[in-house]
């Protein structure tokens, strides 16, 4: 009987789950977000689990999430540092299924589908990949990328990015010890189906970005970003990978490349340190356009359309984000927020209106206006679960939207341990002020004055009559 429901369940998944997030923020342009076109009202959530857990400072708290309709239902799955995958349905507000790994999951998982099933796939601190069904998280299988040793480091597994039945995911494994010879940053490509490895192809000797897919030509091609700022590009359409392109980036990378697909040539976007964004032609490796933010970019850039043109969206720790032409590069609006912009801004629309979405070390998250990049809405979400946050040291989650019209709502794991789902147009607990860097000149100015005018003669009053 209970093998039988299963079955009425897996069925009613495979037709009802026609929207997948088969990579890295949902696809090669990181829009990180997804429509949703049903009934159901996206309520406010404000979900936690085991609250009394141990952090390490730097490291995340959560991963960005995955957004997937799956049985007609729009759930999120996100994991992090507890170690533990949660599958959340947004409009019941509760966990549907938990998935306990060896290893603090630090990447986004994806979902795809198979045979019309939708699969959950993530990689784990574990050096393991993780399979298992959408609606009730049963497991499909697991396959362990580097076998243990007792001289092994900490594992890092990107993101997986699924074409068909095939999922590519990289890994790096410090091994301390040299004979070894384990430093190494390696492109892996499985089967959907069964797990097993197809292939691997070494790309660097250190840590590598989540792949990028995109197709031209009839061809695919993953891109990967080394940390020292090799980037590469593979065409995988043969049974054997050949790399088609490198591009030496100007400093480390921390972020993935983001893919302008439908232009005249395929534009590829990838920002650095150095603290600038550099539009590459996907097919050549040659440099199109690059500028310039005034702090390092840690993370990856977003590409939307707005009124049919391409516009890349990236977050830089200066404060800012900026919006540039796709094509030119040329800049269309900057605009300040009350932290380093550290995550990837989430692209969308509601009536042809677009609107992105980013947080910021000042614990906010912010709606903005995709055309002016006027602040619209912003949220307080909580203080950080350490007394200080290491800025640099990781490439901390992001939020995803499920967009709905008025309806639309932000899912974000924040540094508070929560996962909070936050309607952006309707009212919301957590709304707050908008914050900006001129807000806080101003405070501090106020400050100054009161110091000066205030406090400072209070202060030497008693002085001047003891003389």
């Amino acid at each position: 009987m209970r093998f039988f429901l299963i079955t009425i369940l897996l069925s009613i998944s495979s037709v009802c789950g026609a929207h997948q997030w088969p990579a890295l923020r949902g696809d090669a342009s990181a829009t990180s977000s997804i429509r949703y076109t049903g009934d159901e009202v996206l309520p406010e959530w404000h979900y936690s689990y085991k609250g009394n857990r141990r952090y390490e400072t730097g490291m995340i708290v959560w991963a960005s999430p995955a957004l997937a309709v799956v049985a007609g239902k729009p759930m999120a799955f996100i994991g992090g540092y507890d170690q533990t995958m949660h599958a959340l349905d947004l409009v019941a507000k509760e966990a549907r299924w938990r998935k306990l790994t060896n290893g603090e999951i630090k990447s986004a998982p994806v979902v795809g589908t198979l045979d019309g099933l939708d699969v959950v796939v993530w990689g784990s601190s574990d050096r393991t990949v993780y399979a298992v069904a959408a609606y009730n998280g049963r497991q499909l299988w697991t396959r362990e990328l580097i076998e243990a040793s007792n001289t092994l480091g900490e594992a890092h597994l990107s993101s997986p990015f699924i074409h068909g039945d095939v999922l590519y995911i990289t890994a790096f494994v410090y091994d301390k010890s040299l004979p070894r010879n384990k430093q190494k940053g390696v492109l892996y490509c499985l089967s959907l189906r069964t797990g097993t490895v197809i292939w691997t192809e070494q790309v660097s000797s250190g840590f590598l970005s989540s792949p990028v897919g995109f197709e031209n030509g009839g061809r695919l091609y993953i891109a990967v970003c080394a940390r020292r700022g090799l980037l590469s590009c593979y065409d995988v359409s043969e049974s054997a990978p050949k790399l088609a392109w490198t591009f030496q980036m100007p400093h480390e990378v921390l972020g993935s490349p983001a893919v302008a697909s439908d232009t005249s040539e395929p534009l590829l976007f990838l920002g650095s340190k150095f603290g600038n964004i550099i539009a590459i032609n996907a097919l050549t490796g040659k440099e199109v356009w690059q500028r310039m933010a005034g702090n390092w970019i840690d993370n990856t850039a977003c590409v939307g359309k707005i009124d049919g043109q391409p516009v890349v969206f990236v977050g830089s720790h200066d404060y800012h984000v900026y919006a540039y032409d796709a094509r030119s590069g040329e800049l269309i609006w900057t605009r300040a927020l009350g932290g380093e912009v550290f995550s990837v801004p989430s692209f969308f629309e509601v009536n042809g209106q677009p609107f992105i979405v980013v947080a910021c070390l000042d614990n906010h998250l912010y709606c903005m206006d995709g055309r002016t990049g006027t602040i619209l809405n912003a949220y307080y979400t909580g203080q950080p679960v350490w007394d200080k946050i290491a800025k640099g040291e990781s490439v901390w989650g992001s939020a995803s939207v499920f967009a709905s019209g008025q309806n639309s709502v932000a899912v974000y794991g924040a540094f508070n341990a929560k996962v909070y789902s936050l309607p952006l147009f309707g009212s919301c607990s957590l709304q707050a002020m908008a914050r900006s860097v001129k807000s806080l000149w101003v405070t501090l100015l106020m400050v100054f004055l009161i110091f000066t005018f205030l406090v400072l003669p209070l202060v030497l009053l008693p002085l001047r009559k003891s003389v």
